[in-house]
């Protein structure tokens, strides 16, 4: 009888502290790469200030950025990350550099560095659909949910609002560094002195699932689930079989997308999907749906646990495996969340399929199903477009003459907010309530009025352009003499929709 192999080890992580910054570390061959890690990102971010963190990024690299050996600098949701590879002695005096960059940081350039972001904004597509939409329906716009939203400190944000968010979050007390060999011994890292970390503390919404919403086309999953080993293999193996079916099968998708975002110590919002035609979202729905209830009903096989756990233990013998547990050990740090390690001991110790079918189970009981409108499944509810009550108020008409939005679509216009519906339809598609407000862009066009573009914190966009309305004008005078100046800003042109008024 053969002995099954013996389960793989994760690399060992060092830790040590320099200037008071904790330091992980593997013994990797080659030359030395680091990051220095900051616990702040678009999470930490309000609505206007979306960017402010990027924008400190970019001040903070103008100092130190050259093509002599490879360096980079980069803002996610969660942490800013400076990156470094080269020889020792180089690496160590480009941190030192990034360090004393952010120690006195130099606004001067803001408004040039407004610009790139602005540039860097038109030149990418942002994340896909599957990276943002999942937060947010369960953050709207705060938090996690404004992963998708325009760069707004690109044109609200002050050199004094830039230098206090710097100071706020780029400090020793909020760093980790994480270097792929040891610590070179001329290795300084001279932070100011700062609070302990402080991390992100938004709760998700309570949406009542399953449930389906609309998007204007393709077919994406979204779920807030409890993130545990179970649920990534859960998560995994359905990918795979959709991929199998969808692809392989039946000829109608090239690949499946998926994407997570951590959102807690131990929850995160998954999405999956693809960009199909419109003539075959219905199966794709579809499968997404059967293949999701059959892992619920049988769980995995023995050998897609197999390939899951082989896949592990590959890139385990990979080089850049060991860095990203240090990387993890940075970030478990940073949060104060649990490392990736555990799951990943108990995927290579095997999994229980029983265990994964229940996490399939309760993904399906999670999930939102995002399709466009004439393809909704009609046992599943419909999400509303807020997690808010819909204020009551007079219905405004269409204007008869230059009206640009859809036939069918109607705006209810209350003492407490607005709120949008499409047909019929008594569910929302969007509600925004001045109590709410998150922000409120002002397109200025060639009209004398302009068109208002408001937000609300638990979701939902709803722009009013005077000429779409019966009484639009009337309208947008009322709604800008009730908005908080400090909420209002001029909309970028990535957010503008009309020239005219």
């Amino acid at each position: 009888m053969l002995t099954p192999p013996a389960s793989p080890s994760l690399p060992e992580v060092h830790r040590t502290e320099i200037d008071g910054v904790p330091v992980f570390w593997t013994g990797q061959p080659g030359r030395l790469s680091a990051s220095l890690l900051f616990g702040v990102g678009l999470a930490h971010e309000s609505f206007l200030e979306t960017g402010v963190t990027h924008l400190v990024e970019h001040l903070a690299m103008r100092r130190v950025r050259t093509s002599r050996y490879e360096n980079n600098a980069t803002t996610g949701v969660l942490c800013t990350s400076f990156d470094v590879s080269s020889a020792p002695e180089t690496v160590s005096g480009h941190l030192r550099r990034v360090c004393e960059s952010l120690a006195e940081l130099d606004t001067g350039p803001l408004r040039l560095e407004r610009g790139v972001l602005l540039a860097e904004e038109r030149g990418t597509d942002g994340p896909g659909v599957t990276a943002w939409l999942p937060s947010a329906l369960w953050f709207g716009n705060r938090a996690f949910g404004l992963a998708g939203n325009v760069q707004l400190a690109a044109v609200t944000a002050g050199p004094q609002q830039v230098r206090e968010w710097c100071a706020r979050w780029f400090h020793r007390g909020n760093a980790a560094l994480v270097l792929s060999g040891p610590p070179p011994a001329d290795l300084t890292l001279p932070l100011p002195d700062g609070p302990p970390r402080q991390p992100v503390d938004v709760p998700p919404f309570d949406l009542p699932t399953p449930a389906y919403t609309t998007v204007p086309n393709g077919v994406v999953g979204c779920a807030l689930v409890d993130w545990t080993a179970e649920t990534a293999c859960a998560a995994g193996v359905l990918i795979h079989r959709l991929t199998d079916r969808l692809r392989h099968l039946e000829g109608l998708v090239y690949d499946i997308a998926f994407d997570h975002q951590m959102v807690g110590p131990r929850r995160a919002a998954l999405g999956f999907g693809a960009d199909v035609p419109d003539r075959h979202v219905a199966r794709v729905a579809e499968a997404i749906r059967t293949e999701l209830a059959e892992l619920g009903r049988g769980g995995p096989t023995e050998e897609e646990l197999a390939v899951d756990r082989a896949g592990l233990a590959e890139e385990i013998a990979d080089r850049e495996f060991a860095v990203s547990r240090a990387f993890d050990a940075a970030m478990s740090e940073l949060t104060g969340w649990p490392s990736a390690a555990e799951h990943q001991r108990r995927v290579l110790a095997g999994l229980d399929p029983a265990a994964v079918a229940a996490a399939a189970r309760d993904l399906a009981g999670r999930l939102v199903l995002c399709v466009p409108e004439s393809h909704v499944p009609r046992d599943l509810p419909e999400l509303p477009g807020s997690p808010l009550p819909a204020p009551p108020g007079r219905e405004m008409k269409r204007a008869l003459v230059g009206a640009t939005t859809p036939r069918g679509y109607r705006l209810v216009v209350g003492e407490d907010g607005l709120a949008t519906y499409y047909g019929p339809n008594t569910v929302p598609a969007a509600v925004v309530r001045f109590d709410d407000l998150a922000g409120a862009g002002i397109e200025h066009t060639d009209g004398q009025l302009p068109i208002l573009h408001l937000f609300g914190r638990h979701g939902g966009a709803i722009s009013v352009r005077p000429g779409d309305w019966r009484g639009g004008r009337a309208l947008v005078r009322e709604l800008r003499a009730r908005l908080d100046p400090a909420v209002c800003f001029d909309v970028p042109e990535a957010m503008r929709m009309f020239e005219q008024s």
